[in-house]
């Protein structure tokens, strides 16, 4: 870029030139840009680079304009990195997403807001581009750590999606050295041959020190550790024990036989069960909901605060948690033995899961016992214990209902879920794997039951009142899957031998698909990939049903403490349940909000996930790096033309196995089949693949582990021709 750019300017001249052609004297009136302003060189400077770049035109009579389509298609959107490769996504029908290569990115950085030129690559399987203007530079710090060269020092980022090493001036340190672990933002970057430079705003500790380590992912991902002193004062006004009129108002059912069964570690417990067998035969589900509408009211400073961060953020070392811990794990927790308000849903089922009606109804309640996941298996397995008969009966409703979800529908992904323990020095030490067991399940059933009826009461509701449209409500829906993605996991899964005969179009075939894998070796890492080709489940107030649980209508309604999509179903519901119908004028500024909520909450949902995974990869990292020179056997999960991803047994690290790493030999990377083939013993290594490897190294600033090849299990090593694993 010969002449200097100015987004903001650029962004401002498309704007106009996007309404119709000008003349640069209208260009520069709707500007505010007189001739004797200093401003006005900087407008024909950008003029004059816009016409360079291809991207407007000079036509008749002077008049700038956009180059017309298809010869110049211009694409506005914000940029990612994922796995190495830029990609940016806008609303063109043609354009969807456009992959943009590291030597078209012209100094574009993550969460940039770019304009982007496509390229004529037709043979692609999707379209490439090239930025040509950077509109809007991302305002995200850059977590990373500080390294000297023996000349200048230099940022190494942490996240893999900064594709680049940032310049440090020695007066932009604050006095930060050599190992520090620091937050810095971009300062300059207008040549892609030269190094961006950056600023140190915040010195985290030292690279290695787990505090510091994880306290960077609270940064990195803009996370709030703190709630606002006039938001904490406010809500230790609001968390009121119940009044006497208020447990009068309600539903009491305290006499009830109700409990909460969650992790060891929880500290909020948002719902609690109860069941009881009626003379009918029946089966009465409770499932009872911390009412934390009643202590948030809309629009405070809590809910506000609430909204921003729009879900509980669930790190390694930490929770970030959506409400203050005077509400979420005092007056809204449904501690045992306390009386609790509460939005319960009644719910009767037959022997057979078939819901026969059901109730909503603000109530109080007082849990008589906390479980634990560990302590409720215990007692499904050896039928003895505390409340036994109240945890078999809903073992009993849960597994009749998971069956007819499944033959309704619904699809069984497995996922591999960790946890870790910490020492006294915040060091990770151990690692487990969470497991999915009936104690697990059983609390699932009950949730996915009482979100199904919430979504159902909506429904009957809007048909009572005779609306020519559903009552607004925040869903949550789940589209069918990308064909495209879905063709491509099935040549995956022929490529590894399955016999896969057609592309899955139902949920049934999807499950009956699962159900071939159930016996393979491989089987979670299939069901990783096939996860991929599944629609992300977002919220939406345009209910599509959701494709994964096979259910027509879904909401999230049972943790409000930790999700405000849940908080807004809540008070949705109990407006819903009032005699009179809200007015036409309320319903379409209730349109309008969710919308924008659901967007919302998706977002913070998305960059929680991103977070959490980030985390995770932390400790896995710090976990590895006190095992370097151990052997351990994994299973190859990923491949790619550099080398092997394993996940190691027993430890549950993840890393890759460089190419130079492995058994000497020249191989050849087939990509359409997801392997490696030795040209010389034609030894295979494919998904599956078990390997014995030894811990070689890691980088904490990367968040990298590196593996040495050791050994193959007995059989492996297969001659290529088969297609299955080795």
């Amino acid at each position: 870029m010969e002449r200097p750019v100015y987004p903001k300017l650029v962004e401002d001249i498309l704007r106009l030139l996007r309404r119709r052609p000008l003349r640069l004297y209208e260009l520069a009136r709707q500007l505010g840009i007189a001739r004797e302003d200093p401003r006005y060189e900087e407008l024909l400077g950008t003029l004059e680079w816009l016409q360079a770049q291809g991207i407007i035109e000079r036509g008749a009579r002077r008049r700038y304009r956009l180059r017309s389509l298809p010869e110049q298609t211009l694409l506005e959107g914000v940029l990612s990195i994922e796995h190495g490769i830029g990609v940016v996504r806008s609303p063109h029908p043609e354009y969807p997403e456009v992959i943009v290569r590291r030597h078209h990115l012209n100094t574009a950085l993550p969460g940039d807001r770019v304009l982007v030129r496509p390229l004529q690559e037709s043979s692609r399987r999707k379209p490439r581009g090239e930025v040509v203007s950077i509109l809007e530079r991302s305002r995200e710090l850059i977590s990373g750590t500080v390294e000297y060269d023996g000349s200048f020092f230099f940022l190494v980022p942490d996240e893999e999606a900064y594709y680049v090493d940032f310049l440090l001036p020695a007066e932009k340190l604050h006095g930060a050295r050599h190992g520090d672990k620091v937050l810095a933002r971009l300062t300059r970057w207008t040549d892609p041959l030269k190094s961006p430079e950056a600023e140190v705003v915040e010195i985290l500790g030292r690279a290695g020190d787990p505090r510091a380590e994880f306290a960077s992912i609270l940064k990195e991902f803009q996370l709030p550790f703190r709630f606002p002193a006039a938001v904490e004062d406010e809500a230790h006004r609001l968390a009121h024990p119940p009044t006497a009129e208020e447990i009068a108002r309600r539903r009491d059912l305290r006499q009830q036989i109700t409990f909460t069964i969650d992790p060891e570690d929880a500290k909020d417990f948002d719902d609690a069960l109860s069941i009881e067998r009626l003379p009918n035969g029946n089966l009465l589900l409770g499932v009872h909901i911390a009412d934390v509408s009643f202590y948030v009211p809309e629009g405070s400073l809590t809910d506000r605060e609430a909204f921003q961060r729009g879900t509980s953020v669930y790190l390694v070392d930490r929770v970030v948690p959506m409400l203050p811990e005077v509400l979420s794990t005092n007056i809204c927790s449904l501690m045992p033995g306390q009386d609790r308000l509460t939005y319960s849903v009644l719910m009767e089922f037959t022997p057979a899961g078939v819901l026969r009606r059901y109730e909503l109804c603000e109530s109080v309640i007082c849990s008589r016992r906390r479980f634990t996941y560990e302590e409720v298996q215990h007692i499904l397995q050896s039928r003895q214990g505390d409340y036994a008969e109240q945890l078999l009966l809903l073992h009993e409703l849960a597994q009749t209902l998971r069956r007819r979800r499944f033959r309704e529908g619904g699809i069984d992904f497995e996922t591999l879920e960790l946890k870790f323990r910490l020492d006294a020095d915040g060091f990770p030490v151990e690692v487990l794997p969470k497991m999915r067991t009936d104690s697990t399940s059983l609390v699932e059933e009950c949730m996915l039951a009482a979100n199904r009826t919430v979504a159902q009461f909506v429904q009957d509701r809007s048909r009572r009142w005779g609306l020519s449209e559903p009552l607004p409500f925040l869903y949550r829906i789940h589209d069918v899957p990308d064909p495209a993605k879905v063709k491509e996991v099935i040549e995956l899964l022929r490529a590894l031998g399955l016999p896969v005969r057609r592309q899955p179009e139902t949920s049934h075939e999807w499950m009956e698909l699962l159900q071939h894998l159930e016996k393979r070796p491989e089987k979670l890492i299939i069901h990783q990939f096939l996860l991929r080709a599944m629609a992300k489940a977002v919220y939406s107030p345009y209910n599509i049903g959701h494709y994964g649980l096979g259910f027509a209508a879904y909401a999230h309604f049972t943790s409000p403490i930790r999700r405000y999509p849940d908080l807004i179903a809540h008070r949705l519901l109990k407006e819903y349940s009032r005699p009179r119908k809200p007015s036409a004028h309320r319903l379409r500024s209730l349109r309008e909000y969710l919308e924008h909520a659901g967007e919302h909450c998706s977002a913070r949902e998305q960059l929680a996930v991103e977070a959490e995974r980030a985390s995770t990869k932390v400790a896995q990292v710090l976990l590895a790096s006190r095992l370097l020179g151990r052997k351990f056997w994994g299973t190859v999960t990923g491949i790619a033309s550099f080398g092997l991803f394993l996940l190691l047994d027993k430890v549950y690290l993840e890393g890759l196995l460089p190419l130079r790493e492995m058994p000497e030999d020249f191989y050849v990377f087939d990509e359409r089949r997801y392997r490696f083939v030795g040209k010389r013993t034609r030894t295979v290594f494919t998904l599956g693949s078990r390997l014995k490897v030894q811990l070689l190294d890691v980088d904490l600033k990367r968040r990298h582990i590196n593996f040495r090849y050791v050994g193959t299990a007995q059989g492996a090593g297969k001659k290529p021709g088969g297609g299955g694993t080795s």
